[in-house]
């Protein structure tokens, strides 16, 4: 028997299991993520119920996926040459999804337990696997130096494949580029579209707001996920220690008792600032520390910002 080509990709199911664990999965039938954002000037209802007959603009072909419906594709192209294409419409009923993934180095800490990435990647498995279970249109796009293009919205199982591939080839490093990858949201997003933000939020705060005030302002709306290791919150270092910058070639000998009081009070203003612009901008924020259950962390945070319950 011939080897399997060194391409070949394990199944869905597989590299779902390696981001999720079994307790996670229990969850994922017990949650759908809705809104009841009006999409587009539509004045009445609510995202799940979706126009029938409404104003629908065509805008590309893309080939066929399985999960895909049958009834999208272009059959005239199918007549001519045999290649299944799905017609791509512009449908203000729609919402579309995009998570934004930080994947700069600071994601990369890691002591107790897993590192933020690695929990941040298990986030997004979670809620993509969850978004598009509703056939719901969802991209992602990371925040890091060097990453792919933005995968853009799709409602097919193999989005879901995409994904998860790039997750789970992806390696946390370099600068945060959350604010630049906002920016690139704002100027490239069609339509009024839901920004899922995962990130451990180290970054500067008035670059911040003014990107998110920009992405407000064209109807989009936005969620953070802030993502935290253990440490990071209860600082219970005692012995000196040299503290590495994991985004740039630097470090600092400290004694970690001199410094807590004042690293506790920083880091208690960085949050309650953050905490803050979620709410002037009627965003839902989800502090998260990396040894809580993904699956019921996800469930709660759905539970808040969702207007459809299971």
């Amino acid at each position: 028997m011939s080897a399997p080509p060194q391409n070949s990709r394990a199944p869905l199911s597989e590299r779902l299991g390696r981001l999720l664990t079994k307790e996670d999965m229990g969850y994922l039938d017990r949650v759908s993520f809705t809104t009841s954002q009006r999409i587009k000037g539509l004045q009445t209802g609510t995202h799940k119920a979706r126009l029938r007959g409404g104003t629908t603009e065509f805008t590309e072909h893309r080939p066929y996926s399985v999960g895909d419906e049958v009834r999208r594709l272009d059959w005239r192209i199918v007549g001519r040459s045999d290649r299944l294409e799905i017609k791509l419409y512009d449908d203000p009923s729609i919402l579309e999804t995009v998570i934004l993934m930080d994947g700069s180095g600071s994601m990369g800490f890691t002591d107790s337990v897993r590192s933020k990435f690695d929990f941040g990647c298990s986030i997004a498995a979670f809620l993509s696997k969850v978004i598009l279970k509703e056939r719901d249109p969802l991209g992602l796009l990371l925040a890091k130096e060097g990453a792919p293009s933005m995968l853009r919205p799709v409602a097919s199982i193999a989005q879901l494949d995409e994904i998860l591939q790039i997750l789970l080839s992806t390696r946390s490093s370099g600068p945060t580029r959350i604010a630049e990858q906002l920016r690139f949201l704002t100027k490239n997003l069609r339509h009024p579209t839901r920004v899922i933000i995962v990130s451990d939020a180290f970054f500067d705060l008035e670059s911040f707001e003014s990107e998110i005030a920009l992405l407000t302002g064209r109807r989009h709306r936005f969620h953070l996920l802030q993502t935290l290791a253990p440490e990071e919150i209860s600082f219970n270092y005692r012995q000196p220690l040299r503290f590495k910058s994991l985004e740039a070639n630097e470090h600092l000998d400290v004694n970690p008792m001199d410094l807590m009081e004042s690293y506790l009070a920083s880091m208690e203003r960085h949050i309650a600032a953050l905490r803050r612009i979620c709410q002037h901008y009627r965003a839902g924020y989800e502090p998260l520390v990396t040894d809580q259950s993904v699956g019921r962390s996800m469930v709660d945070f759905i539970a808040r910002n969702s207007d459809y319950k299971s």
